[in-house]
């Protein structure tokens, strides 16, 4: 009958109604759960830091070519024995100096970067060259400042500054082949190492 149908539109348009009525609420309720969820945070990192425009340029950018000499296996009798210190330098020009009296002196630190002989050795330069040539084992290149004879941190920011008095300086370093292995387990072979030189100004 005409009320019959009249009563079930009614109805249909009531349970839609309810249904859209709910729909949004679920909807607000999982948008505000993610707003939420956005903004609750533990902590914050804040980085800071500089660029210049003055640095020191080492050796006129070229690179530094250092000959730590031809040793016998037999010379390392135990584990940590080293080669003689072989001195060089690190020449730098156009170095950022105080700009008048009273101004403090900058200084730097020596970042230097390369491949470790393993994790029990941090600061031991593995033997490598880009030639494929076979490599001594068992001894790795570490370097030493002269004046301190503190060794050089490898791939971290070490302590140790150095102050920039002039322009042009000189950074006085040691460097020898020590050996990581038993004698027996050392071989012959090339002995060559690099390693990435980065100065910080902080």
């Amino acid at each position: 009958s005409p009320h019959l149908q009249y009563f079930i539109y009614e109805w249909m348009l009531k349970m839609k109604m309810k249904m859209k009525m709910k729909y949004k609420a679920i909807v607000s309720g999982l948008l505000l759960a993610l707003a939420g969820n956005s903004y609750a945070i533990d902590g914050r990192i804040n980085f800071t830091g500089e660029i210049i425009k003055t640095a020191c340029v080492i050796n006129n950018g070229n690179d530094l070519d250092i000959e730590l000499g031809t040793y016998s296996a037999a010379q390392f009798r135990a584990i940590g024995d080293t080669s003689p210190n072989i001195p060089f330098t690190l020449p730098l020009a156009n170095c950022p100096v105080a700009q008048k009296v009273g101004d403090p002196i900058p200084h730097f630190r020596i970042w230097l970067e390369g491949d470790v002989v393993d994790a029990t050795h941090p600061n031991l330069l593995l033997l490598q060259n880009s030639f494929g040539d076979t490599m001594s084992d068992g001894v790795g290149v570490q370097i030493l400042d002269a004046k301190t004879k503190n060794v050089m941190l490898l791939n971290t920011l070490p302590t140790m500054t150095y102050d920039i008095n002039t322009a042009i300086m000189d950074v006085n370093l040691l460097a020898n082949y020590k050996s990581y292995k038993a004698p027996n387990d050392i071989t012959a072979g090339r002995a060559d190492a690099n390693v990435n030189v980065t100065l910080d100004y902080r």
